[in-house]
This record gives structure tokens, C-alpha cells and sequence, in this order.
């Protein structure tokens, strides 16, 4: 698999980002504010692992009514938010992992290859739990006819983005049921979700899986996939710039997470 890093031009060394938030808007809010900034002369090759409360979340494209029981949510609690990638609907808890890549695109680190590479990662470190994973296109991984980890894409303006989700101990009962209408069939011109069975880590390993755990393989498999060293680091100055301005006027607001509409604005220079 061609490397995203080595070379006299390409960096050994990935930021690692532990940060989440109790609020899952917040949390996507850091996740573009990750893209917005990839240009910046101070960026460096990001891996984010973080969880979300209780949630669902909408692809870029989506129409809520056709994929959530958007009455069982709001009877539950369950939020719902939508992500600046596409693909498909998702629910989230605490038993769920989520892993980010950031890159400057380029000529040599290109969107297809992040996507291979994350995905490589996260297949490695299943197998240290002896789990044989498959990848089935266009961003599922499998265990056997269940699936356990799905992804998302995004690039632009000098940037790539992959972040994906695993089920380590997700309440599959509570899942099946707020993401039934994505198994109706509708006519629609908006993005529809891909339905599969779903299994958790937890289930295929017959044991208490902790996401501390998991978090503490997946970097393994990352400085081993990626042959760079993964140094702890927070958020830089224009990030939370950018975070600021996203969660504030985007992902706080009903408009954008039930309608997928916002209106476009700059980072301040203030």
C-alpha cells in the first residue's frame, strides 16, 4: 500500500488529537474547523479519536424523515446532528470510537490514499483483537455479513479528511431502531444510507471491550501503518478560530442539522 508518509518532503510526525466534547454539534464543529485550517503554514498531519454522546448523525446529503425515527429520538433524548461529509446516517453512544485523518492534499497525499490508509488502520487493529475484518466499497469495513465500522470523506481547498466510526460496545437494539426508515425504500433526490447488519466489538470478541482499549490499539496500528511517531497535542489558535465560528453559526443551528442549510462565511481575522 503506498505510504503517506517517508520521503524527503513528507512528515514522520502526526499530531494526536484526544479531545472530545459532551456535545456531539461541537464535537463535528472541531472536525471542519480540522479541514477549514489545513492550509495553514502550522498544520501537520492531524489523527483525531474521539466519542460522541448519544446521536445521530446525518450525511451531508441526507433528509432526516427518511433515514431517523426522528419521534423515537426526541422521545429518547437521542440528538440529531449532520456532518459536513457525506454518506450515510449513523448512531452514536459512548461505546462508539471515532477515528479522524487530516492531510494537506497533494500530489502525493491524495484523498484515495488517506481513505486506504484509515482504512488500513483500523482493519490492523482489529486483528490484534484476532478479528479478520474485510473492506467492502465504498466505506465499510465487515466481520463476516456484519458491519462494525463505516466511514466518510471530504476534500478541498488543499485538504483530505477521513473519519470513520467502530462499534466497540454500541447498543445495536437502540441503533436498529432509530435508523429503521433508512432500510424503506423512497424516491428521493437526496443521499440515501446503505443498510447492513451491524455486530459490535464487544459481541465478536465474547468479551468487556473498553473504548480506552480500542483507543490505545488504533494508535498502535497508526504510528505502525503510517511508520511516524503520534505526538499528544491540543487544538492550534486558527482551529479554534475556525471551531468558534463553525459551532456558533452552523452547528448550533436547527437550519443546517435538520435542512443541511447555513450560510457560507469567512474565518475572522480578529
Amino acid at each position: 500500500m503506498p505510504s503517506l508518509v517517508g520521503g524527503p518532503t513528507a512528515s514522520d510526525r502526526w499530531r494526536l488529537l484526544e479531545q472530545s466534547y459532551g456535545s456531539v454539534f461541537q464535537n463535528l464543529a472541531i472536525e471542519e474547523a480540522l479541514a477549514r485550517s489545513a492550509l495553514s503554514p502550522t498544520f501537520r498531519p492531524t489523527i483525531r479519536l474521539w466519542v460522541n454522546p448519544q446521536s445521530v448523525i446525518l450525511g451531508r446529503f441526507q433528509k432526516a424523515s427518511t433515514e431517523v425515527d426522528t419521534s423515537l429520538c426526541q422521545q429518547s433524548g437521542i440528538q440529531i446532528a449532520r456532518r459536513f461529509t457525506g454518506g450515510g446516517a449513523v448512531y452514536q453512544d459512548e461505546g462508539n470510537l471515532n477515528l479522524t485523518l487530516v492531510i494537506q492534499q497533494g500530489e502525493r497525499h491524495t484523498q484515495p490514499r488517506l481513505s486506504e490508509t484509515a482504512s488500513a488502520i483500523v482493519l490492523d487493529a482489529l486483528r490484534s483483537f484476532g478479528l479478520k475484518g474485510s473492506f467492502l466499497a465504498p466505506n465499510s469495513i465487515m466481520l463476516g455479513e456484519r458491519k462494525i465500522s463505516g466511514a466518510a470523506a471530504a476534500s478541498g481547498r488543499g485538504f483530505a479528511l477521513w473519519h470513520g466510526s467502530l462499534l466497540v460496545s454500541t447498543n445495536v437494539d437502540t441503533l436498529e431502531s432509530v435508523l429503521a426508515p433508512s432500510r424503506q425504500k423512497h424516491t428521493t433526490h437526496y443521499v440515501r444510507s446503505r443498510w447492513h447488519p451491524v455486530t459490535t466489538l464487544e459481541a465478536a470478541v465474547g468479551r468487556k471491550v473498553s473504548v480506552e482499549e480500542v483507543q490505545s490499539k488504533l494508535t498502535e496500528s497508526a504510528q505502525e501503518i503510517l511508520s511516524a511517531k503520534l505526538e499528544p497535542d491540543g487544538l492550534r489558535a486558527d482551529e479554534e478560530r475556525w471551531f468558534t465560528s463553525l459551532y456558533a453559526r452552523k452547528y448550533s443551528s436547527p437550519n443546517w442539522n435538520s435542512n443541511g442549510e447555513y450560510e457560507e462565511f469567512e474565518e475572522s481575522s480578529d
